[in-house]
């Protein structure tokens, strides 16, 4: 059985993927993931560097998802069932 990872010990590795992830404190605006809400996320959107606009230098800013979600956890799906 899967258990869930602290995202400060380990991040998934980037593929073209989902995983279930667990948001202690939800996002702060309240717009996103709620406090204590799970989901699937892929795993590409949320956990590699993504566009984030421009700083006041003209220069590309970028982040990672999962950070601005208040994202804590996450865990590879569980293996299917055979029979």
């Amino acid at each position: 059985m899967s258990e869930w990872i602290k995202c400060s010990d380990r991040i998934p590795e980037s593929e073209d993927n989902s995983v279930l992830v667990y948001s202690a404190s939800g996002t702060p605006d309240g717009k996103g993931f709620p406090a204590g809400g799970y989901d699937m996320v892929h795993i590409q959107d949320y956990f590699d560097d993504i566009t984030n606009g421009l700083d006041q230098g003209g220069n590309q800013l970028y982040t990672k998802r999962y950070l601005s979600q208040g994202i804590t956890h996450w865990m590879p799906y569980p293996e299917l069932p055979t029979k």
